[in-house]
Formats: structure tokens, C-alpha cells, sequence
């Protein structure tokens, strides 16, 4: 049991420790794979949710008889509060299949209090899931909650509706504007009970956690991975713990950008449950968000290679196989003062050490797969969005597709 996931952090340890019981599902051991994830980031603002109900929509990778939910107070400076979380079966849009409808307890309590900078785990909670299927986690708050853990990047939907909603069957679809724009806040993980399946985790900025990817079709290059290794019977569940705009060596530069790669890897990969893979994508944003070697967080061609490595050390030593990408092209990229040549020299550079390299693994050459033959350093043109530097949903598709998948024989096939 990791440290973060101890009961102490749980409001309902003081009923335990009353002489009540714990309910019996929670004692059962089983085999818990993460199915879904997004990394918690920092709002930056001040926002607040108060008698609000919020729906969010995830997708996940691997199905099982049951799910339990990853809430996290990472970033709040005070104890959050949740009053109701229940799970279900998404139809489509907001509406849920009611026969699905279930409550989630944590330590037998219906509500539970996260304190500052902790994550807490629900009760198991009976419920058979589909892989590639959508769950719908419907919070509610009495508040007022701060609004400062979160998730920038919608993958899928959120929906939000004034009052305590949570098992209704449909909320509407018109949008309350809780100042964090279509954020997923304090969900951050899903696990589900399945035998014999492990999780890869896809580790990274935002080419990996889908910057300007179609939302809630599932179309992220982690994504299109899962699907892969599911129609191959290759039972790997794949997790996103991408951050739009992440560094791997230092911390973004505004709030939401995230704590560096290297200082969220322990909490993002080493924390979650039967991770036996991680792909590191990362380094991009190192170059692009500095101007040069005299500027602040510029990050030498050493100190990336160093933090490349001091992830695969510690990612090796808990058992996990540790999977490089290479850094895809940026030239031509239309954010400011994001590329020059001295920066396209650099991304070069650890290209070719990362091909070279024994630290890692193995090697998946995302650069290979997505650059223009004819013109070094761009995107090959209809993979790439109108910036130059994201992948569009074909991009991501072919990133996916040039992962070998004889790269995963050590796992036992379904």
C-alpha cells in the first residue's frame, strides 16, 4: 500500500476506530488496474463550486466487476469536502442507464473530507465495466469547494447542474460557468478489479494528453494504443497522465502547466496500482519555453538526457519497463518564440542519444513516424494541427500505430 493511499487519509478512519465496522467489500483483496486517469494540476484562480452537481465523463481502458475512484486535494490549501459521489453506466451526452446508478462510500461514510494535498481511494464499488466503455462520476458539493485541483484538458465531457443531482438519469446540457472552463477538477483516477491485467502509463505533456485532439471519441494517441492491444488480446490497460504544457525538469511556466515531470512521476506512475510500462514523451516544452541558454528553465542538452535517466532508475527499480519516445518535429510552429534553430539542434541531439541509448527499455521513435521526409524538423503535412506542433487526430493515430506490438510479448495474453 503506497503512502498516499493509507486510511488515515479518509474522514471515515474515526468511525473505524469507534469499534464500527468496515464494510466487508472493502476488506475483499483484488486485483486493481488503473483504467483511467488524469494527472492533478494547479487552477491558478480562485474559483469556487457550491451546490453543484458534476457529471464527468471518462473513458476507459480496461473493464472489470468493479471500479473504485481517485479523488485529489492535491493543490487546495484547505480540506475538500465531497457530499455525494456516485458512478454509472454513461448512455450518452449527460444521461446515464439508472439500472447502473451506484453510491460510492469511502471507509462506509457517503461523504468523505480530502485533506490539503492528499488523494483518497472509494470503497470497491460493484460494478461490471466494459473496456473502452464511459463511466459517468457524478459529484455533488454543498461547498463552498475551492476549484484548485484539476485537470486542464477535457478528454471527454463535463457536465454541471445547480443542486444535489447525482442519481438523476439526464442533467442538462447547457453549461454553468464555474470559472474553470471545461476543467475536470478533483476526479483524477479510476481503477477497476480485473485479473491478470496490468497498465501501461503514457507519460508526458500535451501531444500526449490530447491538446486539440477530437473530445470524448477517444481518439489520443494513449487511446488508440488501448484499442490496439485489445483487438491483439494483449491485456495492458493504458492510462493517460499527460499535462498540457508540462516540463520535465522544472515547473510550468504558469499554474496550469504543472509540476515538472520529474517531480510528479512518484505520485503520476509510482503511486498507482500494477504498472508494469511507462512511455516518456517529454522535453518538448524544456526547449520551447526558453528563449535561450542565459534565460530561466533552460534546460541543457545534459540535464534532459540526466532527468530522462533519473526516471527510467526509478521507474526500473519498482519492476516497471520504461519506454522512450523520441521528441516529435516543431518546426514552423506558430507559438511565440517557441522555436529557433539553437532549440531544433538540441531536440535533434537527444533524438539521436535516445536511439542510442541502453538506459531505457526500448525505444519508440514518434519523430521517425511523424516527420516530413522532404522538410526535417516539420510535421508530414495532414498530421499536424494549424500551430505546426500538436498532432491532429491522424497524428495521433499514426503515433499510436508505430508502436510495435511484439514490444509487449512479456505479457501474458488473455
Amino acid at each position: 500500500m503506497s503512502i498516499l493511499n493509507r486510511r488515515a487519509l479518509m474522514s471515515g478512519l474515526s468511525a473505524a476506530g469507534a469499534g464500527l465496522a468496515v464494510p466487508a467489500l472493502a476488506r475483499t483483496t483484488q486485483h486493481w488496474t488503473p483504467s483511467w486517469y488524469a494527472a492533478p494540476e494547479p487552477s491558478g484562480n480562485k474559483a469556487q463550486a457550491q451546490d453543484l452537481t458534476l457529471r464527468q465523463i471518462v473513458r476507459l481502458s480496461a473493464g472489470g466487476s468493479a471500479v473504485r475512484i481517485r479523488l485529489s486535494n492535491a493543490y487546495g490549501d484547505t480540506p475538500l469536502r465531497i457530499d455525494v459521489l456516485r458512478v454509472a453506466r454513461r448512455l450518452s451526452g449527460a444521461r446515464i442507464d439508472p439500472h447502473s446508478d451506484r453510491a460510492a462510500t469511502f471507509d462506509g461514510q457517503t461523504s468523505v473530507t480530502i485533506p490539503p494535498g492528499a488523494y483518497v481511494l472509494s470503497d470497491p464499488i460493484p460494478l461490471t465495466v466494459a473496456a473502452h466503455s464511459d463511466l459517468a462520476i457524478s459529484l455533488y458539493v454543498k461547498g463552498p469547494a475551492p476549484l484548485t485541483t484539476l485537470h486542464e484538458l477535457q478528454r471527454s465531457a463535463l457536465y454541471v447542474a445547480s443542486g444535489a443531482q447525482t442519481a438523476a438519469p439526464e442533467l442538462p446540457t447547457t453549461k454553468l460557468d464555474i470559472g474553470i472552463g471545461n476543467a475536470f477538477p478533483w476526479v483524477s483516477g479510476v481503477e477497476v478489479a480485473t485479473p491478470n491485467t496490468l497498465a501501461l502509463v503514457a507519460f508526458g505533456d500535451s501531444i500526449t494528453d490530447g491538446y486539440g485532439i477530437t473530445p470524448d471519441q477517444g481518439r489520443t494517441w494513449p487511446d488508440v494504443l488501448s484499442q490496439r492491444l485489445r483487438a491483439a488480446r494483449i491485456p495492458l490497460s493504458v492510462v493517460n497522465a499527460g499535462i498540457s504544457g508540462n516540463r520535465l525538469l522544472n515547473h510550468g511556466t504558469w499554474a496550469r502547466f504543472g509540476t515538472g515531470a520529474l517531480a510528479r512521476f512518484d505520485r503520476d506512475v509510482l503511486a498507482q496500482p500494477n504498472v508494469a510500462a511507462v512511455v516518456l514523451l517529454i522535453g518538448i516544452n524544456d526547449l520551447g519555453h526558453a528563449g535561450g541558454p542565459d534565460s530561466p528553465g533552460y534546460a541543457p542538452l545534459d540535464d534532459l538526457k540526466m532527468g530522462l535517466s533519473q526516471i527510467a532508475a526509478r521507474a526500473q527499480a519498482h519492476g516497471i519497463r520504461t519506454y522512450a519516445a523520441t521528441l516529435t518535429p516543431f518546426k514552423g510552429t506558430t507559438f511565440k518564440d517557441y522555436y529557433n534553430d539553437e532549440k531544433e539542434t538540441r531536440r535533434v541531439a537527444l533524438n539521436a542519444w535516445l536511439r542510442r541509448t541502453d538506459v531505457f527499455d526500448g525505444l519508440f521513435d514518434f519523430d521517425k513516424a511523424l516527420e516530413d521526409p522532404a522538410r526535417r524538423g516539420w510535421l508530414l503535412p495532414g498530421l499536424g494541427m494549424a500551430d505546426n506542433l500538436h498532432p491532429n487526430d491522424a497524428g495521433a493515430a499514426k503515433t499510436a500505430q508505430s508502436i510495435p506490438l511484439n514490444t509487449f510479448k512479456w505479457v501474458r495474453k488473455a
